[in-house]
């Protein structure tokens, strides 16, 4: 189990980092509204963590079939969004913050990380598709 987490950090976990780290850059910038690509960035990153996480685990817990790989990690990418909208939410309430703008800003925000997370997946699923089949 410790080899897997170890290799899930080195193989897959360092994208959803990378995109949380370039989104506090650029949250430092005056004046860079790029927040709609970061969701989108996020969600693509989030989805391929969950895809490789669940190649690593495969078939111990009845993921062999690809088929079924793509759509465990499009829920978890999606839940994964749905938590940080979430969470954001509760620092919001309890900080008086405002990291939500409102229902607009929420519901973009779903929307672009689930369109991120579907995007990186259906890119992957046709690229090894292309590759398998010899085209």
């Amino acid at each position: 189990m410790r080899d897997m987490l170890i290799r899930l950090l080195r193989e897959a976990l360092w994208a959803p980092a990378a995109v949380v780290l370039l989104a506090f850059v650029l949250g430092r910038l005056p004046a860079v509204d790029l927040w709609w690509l970061m969701h989108v960035a996020g969600g693509a990153a989030v989805a391929f963590c969950y895809l490789r996480l669940t190649a690593l685990v495969g078939r111990r817990y009845g993921l062999g079939h690809a088929g079924v790989r793509y759509v465990v990690a499009f829920a978890l990418a999606c839940s994964t969004a749905l938590a940080w909208e979430l969470a954001e939410f509760a620092v919001d309430e309890t900080t008086g913050s405002d990291l939500q703008e409102g229902l607009m800003d929420t519901m973009s925000d779903l929307m672009l990380s689930v369109c991120g997370a579907a995007a990186y997946l259906a890119w992957h699923a046709l690229t090894a598709w292309q590759g398998k089949d010899g085209r």
